[in-house]
């Protein structure tokens, strides 16, 4: 029966691989080290043991990922023609090994036996180093990965493999995005190696200027003591809040009594980004993130949903409407991204997902919000009829029509009716929004723009009439309008 043994080598002292492990090494299967750049092989040349390593193969590939892949290739093909082979790697084979990993899956697909015998990681001695118990939480992080599954700084965080200073430098950007770059931080070299071990305690901004940093180096990031630290910390804070002996004022918010806030806090983000004011950007989008907390909290009591099932929604709903990006990326093709949507969006729907020539068409207009301002609502409708090709070709054909609807309003002013005049102030205003949206401008930024500028020349009409010691409602119209113009002018 072929199998495979996997094994450890410990972290870089020889007292630390297990006498199970040593004895393994000394049969006389054949022995597959993953690399000879280790501490202990002293050890192994002293003890006589003979292998073969893999450290050819970093040379000759231009990835790690194709490194693993060509050792679990040979040692699988090696395992197919002897009984027994042994598989050593650094520390423990299953922290932070990733040809052992791919080492077990192929094992399964083949049929081969395999064992894995514990040994002393990198962990235990870095720990033994810290003096700390990772029963009060500990996140081990491989550098590799740190982008795609970053620390919680309410707990502590090893994180392996900060092999050199280019890598240090990489993971530095990384973390000072979650961490200030003050924080104090200990890069811990050569752990478990009498005599060779280092202890650097920095700042978090120096991570990349320790000379010393070698392939043996992992960095410790302590916990934060803040109370109601990062998102998780958001949602135990909106609990408090709610919590009795919390807050009255939050405790008795409701969905409905919350509206207008979330709809005032995002018209103050629109706001930051208009005037590009990003620091007030940063604080209004929290802002909208609390209501959204708020909102989740409220639901969660009441036993509807929690932000857990918000953020997985759209992260579900994202992918499923991006099949191009996390499904299918070969059939990319960024003129069918919008249609492709709106198909995806009528099946979520539980809609067919027809062409968008369908009589459906009418019934998404009606389903867009009312809650929206009328600008935006009119710049959807809008949209939504273009897809058919119901549309102006430029800006400039639709400035026509809103010399019609002008004539229109007109005649029904003259008529004196109310009614008409009403219906047609709603066709011109309809129309410029129409003008708007073939400009690629949004109308409500434009009407919001154009009040700024108003409220701006008004303010230097005051200024003209407090210079002549006068109020603007001293002035005859005429006079408003020298003044005004006169504004314009400044």
């Amino acid at each position: 029966m072929h199998q495979i043994d996997i094994v450890g080598l410990g972290p870089g002292s020889p007292g630390q691989i297990t006498l199970e492990t040593l004895a393994l090494l000394k049969d006389p299967s054949p022995n597959f080290f993953r690399t000879a750049v280790h501490p202990v092989i002293a050890f192994i040349h002293d003890q006589a043991i003979r292998y073969q390593s893999f450290d050819c193969y970093y040379e000759q590939e231009g990835s790690f990922e194709a490194v693993y892949d060509k050792i679990v290739a040979k040692l699988i093909e090696t395992a197919k023609t002897v009984e027994k082979l042994v598989y050593a790697v650094p520390g423990n084979p299953l922290f932070g090994e990733k040809t052992v990993e791919k080492l077990i899956l192929a094992a399964k697909a083949e049929g081969l036996n395999y064992r894995i015998y514990p040994g002393v990681s990198f962990v235990d001695v870095t720990l033994n180093s810290l003096e700390e118990d990772p029963i009060h939480g500990l996140k081990i992080i491989d550098a590799f990965d740190c982008l795609k599954n970053p620390p919680n700084p309410r707990i502590g965080a090893l994180v392996t493999q900060v092999y050199d200073q280019h890598m240090a430098s990489e993971l530095k950007l990384q973390l000072m995005e979650i961490y200030d770059p003050e924080k104090r931080v200990i890069l811990l070299i050569n752990s478990g190696i009498p005599g060779h071990e280092k202890r650097v305690e920095i700042c978090l901004y120096e991570l990349d200027r320790v000379t010393a940093i070698n392939h043996l180096t992992s960095l410790y990031i302590p916990a934060e003591n803040k109370a109601y630290q990062g998102f998780q910390g958001t949602i135990e804070m909106m609990k408090a809040l709610r919590a009795d002996g919390g807050c009255s004022w939050d405790r008795s918010q409701t969905h409905e009594s919350l509206r207008n806030y979330l709809l005032e806090e995002s018209y103050e983000v629109l706001e930051a980004i208009e005037n590009q004011d990003w620091d007030n950007l940063a604080e209004e989008l929290g802002d909208v993130l609390f209501q959204i907390v708020f909102h989740a909290e409220i639901a969660s009591e009441a036993g509807r949903f929690n932000i857990n099932q918000v953020i997985d929604g759209i992260n579900e709903k994202m992918i499923r409407r991006h099949p191009h990006v996390f499904i299918d990326k070969e059939s990319f093709n960024p003129d069918q991204v919008e249609t492709n949507w709106d198909a995806i969006k009528r099946l979520e729907k539980g809609e067919p997902a027809e062409s968008l020539e369908s009589p459906g068409l009418a019934a998404e207009m009606k389903k867009i919000p009312k809650a929206l301002p009328a600008l935006m609502e009119a710049c959807k409708v809008q949209k939504k009829a273009a897809k058919v090709g119901f549309d102006w070709p430029d800006p400039t054909a639709a400035l026509k029509k809103i010399d019609e609807e002008s004539l229109e309003l007109r005649a029904a002013l003259q008529e004196n009716n109310a009614e008409k005049s009403a219906e047609e102030l709603g066709d011109l205003l309809f129309s410029v929004v129409n003008v708007s949206r073939l400009l690629n401008l949004q109308p409500e930024m434009v009407l919001r723009k154009a009040t700024e500028k108003f409220i701006g020349r008004f303010e230097k009409m005051e200024k003209i009439a407090s210079q002549e010691k006068k109020s603007l409602s001293d002035y005859t119209f005429e006079q408003l309008d020298q003044a005004w113009n006169r504004s314009k002018g400044l």
